[in-house]
């Protein structure tokens, strides 16, 4: 009966120590923070990716809003379809589509959950009338 106690025992300070060590070693290893506000051009849009918490949290989704503007005139783009999608870059993790809802000013905003710590790649994906669709990607490390 003590050997099983002593097994018992010695398993679960095993398992104690293997977690420490996982914190301390996730707390040692430097995250690679991205920007909040990250911009690039693609077809006839200039893209504005601003990510509310930055680093997003696992535990609760983040606010991503998509500011579009007309490339040569910098005229908000105000009657477009945007949706969201990301991928996680190391695992093979997705989330499903998002629809961002227009807010007026050339502005979009969704919520979206990541499921793991890490980066991913998060695709813009845009289609307005009288232009061909096009879509933008953006890095999000996650925490």
């Amino acid at each position: 009966m003590r050997r099983s106690l002593l097994v018992v025992a010695v398993g679960i300070t095993f398992l104690i120590l293997l977690t420490w060590l996982g914190t301390l070693i996730t707390s040692i290893v430097p995250h690679r923070t991205t920007a909040q506000e990250q911009t690039t051009h693609t077809g006839a849009y200039q893209v504005t990716l601003l990510v509310n918490p930055n680093p997003p949290l696992i535990t609760r989704p983040a606010a991503l809003s998509i500011q579009l503007l007309s490339s040569s005139t910098q005229q908000p783009i105000t009657n477009a379809r945007v949706t969201l999608q990301s991928d996680m870059a190391e695992m093979d993790m997705s989330t499903d589509k998002v629809d961002a809802h227009p807010q007026g000013d050339g502005t979009y905003l969704a919520n979206l959950q990541f499921s793991m710590s890490g980066l991913w790649h998060v695709h813009v994906n845009i289609s307005a009338p009288g232009t061909p669709p096009t879509s933008a990607d953006f890095a999000v490390t996650t925490r």
